[in-house]
């Protein structure tokens, strides 16, 4: 059976599983409202002076809903208490609360087959109080248990799926604000598409799809206007960095996974792009190199 993978959870996800610097403490403690957590089947860790604790269990503490979308990698939880919506995506270093972008410090993750969220952007998305007890190794969160009074909100997957490159090249064209269009490579690429999505609130777009060469490689290409990197990924060792045009491309390394990050300019918009090829069987590195070179050169724009 084809997997195909999105490029934030490719650029640092092997085999539903990721690797981390940090390691795992187990005597890291949560405590809700005076209420110890019971996290059953992964630890809490720290990472970057974060701690990370499994969706399910922290989001059902904080008495909140929690949706798990395994096809976008996407967390979508509903809090009736402060009536906030949170919607985030695994490697993203971004989260939305109530459809507003909150920068994170530690995107979640996968560990272990279990998805890790950060605790503290968790608790205060929803109107809580975080304190950290380094004696004890333990988070303190407070949160006010009285309902915010109205109906509860239908929090969707920020994603919208399209059938088609048509499809959301009409979408883009006639909603957002600079206007693109996203394109298959050319020749010699032999591309299957998997999938075509677009995220409002970034006005971006990605295409999912399996390079058919060797013994096969899931791809995904990202693109969206923007000033900076749109990748959202991190991890990995950096291979090299070359110049293409008028743009630096950084290449780097996860396990079997290579990816490439670069902006690039025309008619003075920046035009970001983020393409991530994984294959078991070969070094994917020149395949990464002919798409950054296709999408540079040939990518509708303006």
């Amino acid at each position: 059976m084809k997997k195909y993978i999105s490029l934030t959870i490719a650029a640092v996800l092997a085999a539903s599983a990721i690797g981390i610097s940090a390691v795992a403490d187990d005597e890291i403690k949560v405590l809700v409202n005076g209420e110890q957590v019971v996290f059953a089947d992964q630890t809490p860790f720290l990472e970057n002076d974060r701690t990370l604790v499994p969706m399910r269990a922290i989001f059902e503490a904080l008495g909140a809903t929690v949706e798990w979308d395994g096809e976008t990698q996407t967390v979508i939880s509903y809090d009736p208490i402060s009536a906030v919506s949170i919607v985030m995506q695994v490697g993203s270093d971004k989260m939305f609360v109530n459809d507003k972008a909150v920068e994170l410090d530690v995107a979640a993750k996968i560990v272990n087959d279990r998805t890790v969220v950060p605790v503290r952007a968790i608790a205060e998305g929803m109107s809580s109080k975080v304190e950290w007890d380094q004696e004890n190794h333990t988070v303190i969160v407070t949160k006010d248990i009285e309902p915010t009074e109205g109906a509860p909100v239908d929090v969707a997957n920020p994603w919208r799926e399209f059938a088609s490159l048509d499809d959301l090249n009409a979408v883009i064209n006639k909603e957002a604000e600079i206007k693109y269009a996203v394109a298959v490579p050319s020749e010699p690429a032999e591309i299957e598409a998997g999938g075509y999505r677009y995220l409002d609130t970034e006005n971006m777009a990605e295409l999912v799809g399996r390079w058919e060469v060797g013994a096969g490689a899931d791809m995904v290409i990202r693109t969206a206007p923007g000033d900076k990197d749109i990748s959202g990924i991190y991890g990995g060792k950096k291979q090299e960095e070359y110049k293409l045009s008028n743009s630096l491309v950084e290449i780097y390394k996860y396990e079997n996974t290579i990816y490439a990050v670069w902006s690039c300019e025309d008619a003075g918009t920046v035009f970001s792009h983020s393409v991530a090829v994984t294959a078991s069987d070969f070094d994917a590195t020149d395949v990464v190199k002919i798409l950054v070179e296709d999408i540079e050169t040939n990518h509708p724009k303006g």
